[in-house]
């Protein structure tokens, strides 16, 4: 946890899926926070609150929920690009080596996945499945392929589904070389080494201190998922979700209710945040 400046503004971190975003394994992922949710946290920014938008998600995926509630920011694929109102703090991808190896270490296990970039997004299907379901998605089946999708092949975040969750683990170099996890309801991601929701918070109030010149005097996190915990780590509250793992809730200050019974808006009440 970093300093505090009690003039300061108070910083809220939301997750999407499982948290503003109500999914389950066979509805998928959503684009919009439920109505009460969207309420509440637009009542937090009225009030001079920071609401950041944290996600796995790329940019692609959260247009919806964007113009839905007034972020004043994004932590977008796992750590890999965060953005400062208009102004882009980090942006990284996969150097190209290693995206190279990725893409020919699931072609040799036969492993379907979907890539993230902040323009583009794309599969990759080494026996041409669409696993996916992505409309406007162009699928893949090799490197070659991928380059001519997105010429610059700058991706910043991996998912892929269960059903390929044997194959990921055929192969010792994604097990050895990417950060895993397991994000719930069938779904699982890879990032890059050090790259996580925890650093990209971090470069967020570091960039907004800039601005601001000041520290934020409080700062809330909240999530589901594996991927939420390095978040937790950098907030003075951190709020799971009713339905998280047990291994999120241990990480947490407060246990909201579930995503599908408002949670976030409970735990804003009770921090009187809206």
């Amino acid at each position: 946890m970093e300093k505090r400046d009690d003039k300061g503004p108070v910083v809220a971190f939301f997750d999407v899926d499982g948290t503003l975003v109500y999914r389950t394994k066979e509805s998928g992922p959503g684009t919009l926070a439920r109505p009460l949710v969207a309420e509440m946290v637009t009542r937090f920014a009225s009030s001079g609150g920071i609401p950041v938008l944290s996600t796995g998600r790329s940019m692609c995926g959260v247009a919806e929920v964007s113009h839905q509630i007034p972020f004043r920011g994004f932590i977008t694929m796992d750590g890999a690009y965060v953005r400062l109102g208009e102004t882009v703090v980090f942006d990284k991808c996969f150097p190209r080596c290693l995206l190279e190896r990725v893409v020919s270490e699931m072609s040799a296990v036969n492993m379907s996945a979907f890539f993230q970039g902040t323009e583009v997004c794309a599969q990759v299907s080494p026996d041409g499945r669409n696993p996916f379901g992505s409309e406007g998605v162009e699928t893949a089946r090799d490197i070659a392929e991928l380059a001519r999708i997105k010429p610059d092949l700058r991706f910043g975040k991996i998912d892929f589904f269960g059903i390929d969750y044997e194959r990921y683990c055929a192969s010792d170099f994604l097990l050895r070389e990417l950060t895993y996890y397991d994000v719930a309801d069938g779904c699982h991601e890879l990032v890059m080494p050090g790259v996580d929701k925890g650093m990209g918070a971090q470069r967020f109030l570091e960039a907004l201190e800039r601005v601001c010149g000041s520290a934020p005097s409080r700062v809330y996190a909240f999530g589901d998922s594996e991927n939420d915990v390095s978040l937790f780590d950098v907030a003075d509250e951190a709020i799971a979700m009713g339905q998280a793992s047990d291994r999120v809730k241990a990480r947490a200050t407060y246990i909201t209710d579930s995503c599908e019974d408002n949670g976030v808006a409970s735990a804003l009440r009770h921090f009187g945040l809206a």
